[in-house]
This record gives structure tokens, sequence and C-alpha cells, in this order.
């Protein structure tokens, strides 16, 4: 009887180490596929799943993962040709859309000027020539927006006066600013210097300056300074409708708001949104009572 336990305990503890080394085989196993799953988020990482050791399952499941991950690729790959491709025939069509507009637009100028035209008829006049000049803008907006989202234009950095350049943009808005009698507060530190791209940071002051006009009821402000490492540039108006405003979509492309102005094309923020990113600034909106703003952070 005593050897017969004495063989029965035997078996148990063999048992119990073949049990104790497959449990902490799994345990390996599945930290090991954890890390590989986090690798996995990196769209660059293009190595296979790996296994420590060749159990069926295990290796059956490395598999598996390992041709899904295979299939969203090739579709993650097939999406981008086909976005590129896209972005391709909206580039193209915008390029061919631009010449006869600002031909058409020319020659409704000439006949402008030449007086030729009275009462309902000049009246006629200057409606096609702001939808003329409305559809160039959509025109010269998606050509600019194609470029854009598909990464093609090199950067190039170099020293720009940020003060500088900011000032020069904030005054070429005096027009519409005394026309419609806004209140402006202008606050722009000097001599801040950054590395940018210029023409991005071209086109982003450009497109503050251009919604702003579009949305500015009565106060227009621009505010840039530096603090410590960071350089921070808002640039705030009061709204019509400031419960309209939905904040949270404010970058997406073609959202509008409420405006007393042209509503423009809601393409503007969106291409700063994109910009921003590229060049790796930070960039947010609020609305605090009927004043809404843009802050940069660089």
């Amino acid at each position: 009887m005593e050897i017969l336990l004495g063989a029965v305990c035997v078996c148990l503890l063999l048992l119990s180490a073949v049990l104790l080394r497959k449990y902490l085989s799994l345990k390996r196993n599945i930290r090991s596929f954890s890390r590989e799953l986090e690798k996995l988020k990196d769209s660059g990482y293009s190595q296979p799943m790996k296994v420590s050791d060749f159990d069926k399952d295990i290796v059956g499941l490395a598999v598996k993962v390992n041709e899904h991950t295979d299939i969203q690729r090739k579709l993650a790959m097939e999406y981008e040709e086909s976005r590129r491709q896209l972005s391709t025939v909206i580039s193209g069509i915008s390029h061919d859309f631009r010449t006869p507009l600002t031909a058409s637009l020319g020659y409704l100028q000439m006949i402008e000027k030449s007086g030729g035209l009275t009462g309902k008829n000049a009246e006629y006049l200057s409606i096609a020539m702001e939808k003329n000049r409305y559809l160039k803008e959509l025109s010269d907006e998606f050509f600019e927006l194609t470029k854009t989202e598909s990464g093609g234009e090199e950067l190039t950095y170099e020293e720009v006066n940020l003060s500088n350049i900011l000032t020069e943009t904030v005054l070429e808005q005096h027009d519409w600013i005394s026309q419609r009698n806004i209140s402006a507060d202008i606050d722009i530190a000097d001599g801040i210097i950054i590395s940018a791209d210029s023409r991005s940071l071209t086109r982003i002051l450009n497109n503050l300056m251009s919604n702003a006009q579009k949305y500015a009821v009565d106060s227009f402000a621009v505010n840039l300074s530096r603090e410590g490492e960071q350089v921070r540039l808002s640039v705030e108006n009061t709204v019509a409708d400031s419960e309209s405003v939905d904040i949270d979509r404010v970058f997406e492309p073609f959202y509008r708001m409420a405006s007393r102005t042209s509503g423009g094309s809601g393409l503007g923020l969106y291409v700063v949104k994109l910009l921003c990113g590229r060049l790796g600034w930070d960039v947010a909106a609020e609305i605090n009572g009927d004043v809404f703003a843009v802050r940069i952070i660089i």
C-alpha cells in the first residue's frame, strides 16, 4: 500500500510539474504576444508575429494573427493609393477650373469697367462676378488642399521673424476691419523668431485672418507671446450665434459657422489643422461666451 501511495504521489508531482511548466509557458507566450501586438500598432513595423515554443495551438494562433495583419496592411496600402489617386484627380480638376474661371472673371471686370450696363443688367453683372469669385476661391482652396493632404510638398525650415510676418498679415486686414467698424485688439510681442516653413506659415496666418473676416461680428483680437520654450498665438473674434458653434467640429472639412458675411468653403481651419500637424504645432479652438478663439502653440 505504501509503495502504491508513493507511486501516486510521484505521479502527482510529475503531473504538477508538467502542468506548472505548461502554465509558465502559456504565461510567457501571452506576454510575448502582448509585446508583439504592441509593436503592430506601428504602421512601419512589418515583422511577422513570433512565438517562443512550438505548441500547435500557439503556433496556429500566431499564423492567424499574421494572416489578419497582412490583410490589414494590404487594405491600408490600397486605401492610401486610392486616396492619392483621388487627390490627384481633385487637384487636376481644380487646376482645370482655375484657368477658365480666371479668364471669365477678367472679362466680367472689363464689362464692368466699360460702364455699358445699367439698371438690372448692372445688378446681374455684379451677382455673376460675385459667384465667379466664389467659384475661383473654391477651386484655389481645393487645389491647395489636395497638395497639403497628400503631403507631397517638402517642408523647408528656416529662421523667420514671426512678429514681423504676423504684424504685416494683420495690417493687410485693415480694409474690412474699418469698413465693418470692427473693434481690433492687437498685442504682438517683438522679436519672436521661430523655425518654420515660410509657405506653410503664411497659409496658416492667411487662413486664420480669412476665418476671422468671415465670422467676426464686432471685435477681432490677435495675440502673440513667448512663454518659456513655447510661442503662443491666438486669433479671436465675436460670432453671430455662439450657441450654434460645434467646437468639436470646427476643424472638420466643410464645417461652417453661422455668419453675417460670406460663409466660405469650410476648408480654412481644416487646412490650418493639417499644416500645424505637419509642422509639429498644437492647435485648438474654444468658445467663451460669444468669442471664438483659435490658439496655436509652437
